[in-house]
């Protein structure tokens, strides 16, 4: 594990300000621009202005959209960074979600029903879409594609409230309720809205409550993977095969569920974890201290790297790079390699 690059924002980007897609990176830096970056050096490819770099960038095929704070919703084509619309008065929404030709924008929070935008010219689809009640806040919906084969929806939502104890899947042109499965308590989730951790097996990974873990398959239903012993963080969980992944602030469990046997790393740096993503071989995770932890299915610290500023979010790229956002900063992290200390970049 090594750092290949590390890039200056000169302010405090949001958290979800980066995205990340097979091959390309886009993050909103210097208060008001966009770039495309080369996420093997670092290089930028393309800039655009825009509102503020506190809103939300998407990645959905050859389109990058970028939701400002200011209510701004801009479509640039990926590879050149020529702006294709812009559609304006669209305050207090922060989670874009893209479904097929539809992209979904819901409130701060999840407090706004949701509203439709068509990516073709960035106009709004007519018709209310079905949100939360507005005392009950909304999960970051999860564009979910099923086999219209085995009578599925194509395009669908899956959403989850704070407040009900159930997952909907809508259909994703006209709101319709195609599934409903009941939960044993209300999903859990941060402010930031991220409830959901897909799995490479289609699986859908959750927290219902404090302390179950439970895992949907669109096609063939929910599971209850694991019943934990002590309350966790709204975080969500990440599962590699048979094997689940638990980050608190305190550590780390690993738990086999062929076996239900946890494994407790604990020797870690104590305090807040922002969660962790899946790697080769095992999980890396963000810790307190900037720091950056490798921990394999043993329960050993295979790797561990320090970065210039605290990690606000860990988003992989492909199978070796892993890039970081926090606290005005851009790192990206090359995993294919294990070093036997601990490495460290200045500043």
């Amino acid at each position: 594990m090594k750092v290949l690059w590390s890039r200056l924002l000169h302010l405090r980007s949001s958290p979800g300000a980066l995205a990340v897609a097979s091959g390309a990176l886009v993050v909103a830096e210097r208060h008001s621009r966009l770039v495309r970056l080369d996420p093997q050096t670092g290089a930028p490819l393309w800039a655009q202005n825009v509102e503020d770099c506190w809103g939300t960038t998407v990645v959905a095929g050859d389109r990058c959209l970028y939701l400002s704070q200011a209510g701004v919703l801009h479509c640039f084509d990926l590879h050149s960074g020529q702006r294709t619309w812009s559609a304006p008065r669209l305050r207090l929404r922060h989670y874009v979600s893209v479904s097929g030709s539809v992209a979904f924008l819901g409130g701060w929070r999840g407090y706004r029903p949701l509203m439709r935008v068509d990516l073709a010219n960035g106009e709004l689809l007519p018709g209310p879409f079905p949100g939360p009640a507005s005392d009950s806040s909304l999960a970051w919906p999860l564009p979910v594609r099923m086999d219209p084969d085995r009578g599925g929806t194509a395009d669908a939502m899956l959403i989850a409230t704070a407040k009900q104890a159930a997952l909907l899947l809508l259909d994703a042109r006209t709101g319709v309720t195609k599934r409903e499965w009941s939960l044993p308590a209300p999903v859990r989730f941060p402010d930031s809205g991220v409830a959901f951790s897909p799995s490479q097996d289609g699986r859908i990974v959750f927290l219902s409550g404090r302390r179950t873990v439970m895992a949907l398959h669109p096609a063939s239903g929910m599971e209850i993977l694991w019943r934990h012993d002590r309350d966790l963080p709204p975080l969500p969980p990440l599962l590699t095969g048979r094997t689940l992944w638990l980050a608190d602030d305190t550590g780390v469990t690993i738990i086999d569920l062929d076996r239900s046997a946890c494994t407790e790393v604990t020797h870690l740096p104590h305090g807040a974890t922002s969660g962790g993503v899946p790697v080769s071989g095992g999980a890396l995770f963000a810790r307190a201290g900037n720091q950056l932890i490798m921990v394999n299915r043993a329960g050993e610290i295979a790797a561990c790297v320090r970065l210039p500023a605290r990690i606000d979010r860990l988003l992989p790229d492909g199978r070796f790079l892993v890039h970081t956002i926090g606290k005005g900063h851009l790192t990206t992290i090359d995993i294919s390699t294990t070093p036997t200390t601990a490495l460290s970049v200045p500043g």
